[in-house]
């Protein structure tokens, strides 16, 4: 399993409202894509927008991650995005854990 973090500033005073109409706009671009696992979409408030992805694999994770991607999130932010990519040898999903206690 892989994990990407890509992050990229958002301009000033963006607010919630606003990052989550942009996102709500990308995501189904990503709904099926193969190999993607889950996305969840970032945003710290104060002018850092991002998302946090899970791949099953790492040709998976960098299909997506193409120079193409990388100008097309320049544009958009206006600065190029970092992205930070990673081995997952261990993974807790509480979410999907079930448990039954007596």
């Amino acid at each position: 399993m892989i994990a990407a973090l890509v992050l990229f500033p958002v301009p000033a005073g963006t607010t919630m409202e606003q990052i989550k109409e942009a996102y709500e706009l990308s995501a189904p671009r990503f709904t099926g894509m193969p190999g993607l696992l889950s996305k969840h979409y970032l945003f710290d408030g104060a002018g850092q927008g991002g998302a946090f992805y899970v791949w099953s694999t790492r040709a998976d994770a960098e299909a997506l991650y193409t120079e193409e991607w990388r100008q097309s999130l320049t544009q958009r932010y206006g600065a190029p995005p970092t992205l930070s990519i990673y081995e997952v040898p261990v993974a807790i999903d509480n979410a999907a854990a079930s448990r039954t206690f007596s």
